[in-house]
C-alpha cells in the first residue's frame, strides 16, 4: 500500500505517514497510534510479551537468586566465626531453600 493510500485511510498526509514509519523504526511510535494504523488497515493490533525461557526456568532462577542471597549472608557470618560450610553442603542448602521458597510462593515479594 502506498503512503498516500495509507494516509487517506488515516486522514493524514503522505509526509505524516513517513514520519509514522520513521517513528516505528526508531521505536518511538505509541501503542495507541499503532492501534489506529491497524484499524485503518482492517487489522488487529496484538501486543505480546514472549518469555526467553520457560516459566519453570524463570521460577527456578528467581528461587536460586533469593536462596543464594539469603544463605550467602548466613554463610559469610558463619565463616567469620570459623564455622564455614563446605561448598557441596552449601549447594545442597541453596537447592533445599530454593524449593522451600517455591513451595511457599514467596518468590516475588520485595
Amino acid at each position: 500500500m502506498s503512503q498516500s493510500a495509507l494516509g487517506a485511510r488515516l486522514g493524514i498526509s503522505s509526509p505524516a505517514v513517513t514520519k509514522l514509519e520513521h517513528a516505528e523504526l526508531a521505536g518511538g511510535i505509541t501503542l495507541a497510534k499503532l492501534a489506529e494504523v491497524a484499524s485503518a488497515l482492517d487489522c488487529s493490533l496484538v501486543y505480546v510479551l514472549v518469555p526467553n525461557t520457560t516459566i519453570e526456568e524463570t521460577v527456578q532462577s528467581q528461587a536460586q537468586r533469593m536462596a543464594v542471597s539469603a544463605l550467602g549472608y548466613a554463610g559469610r557470618t558463619m565463616a567469620l566465626e570459623a564455622q564455614g560450610i563446605y561448598p557441596d553442603r552449601q549447594r545442597e542448602s541453596v537447592q533445599r531453600f530454593a524449593q522451600e521458597l517455591i513451595a511457599g510462593g514467596e518468590l516475588w515479594q520485595g
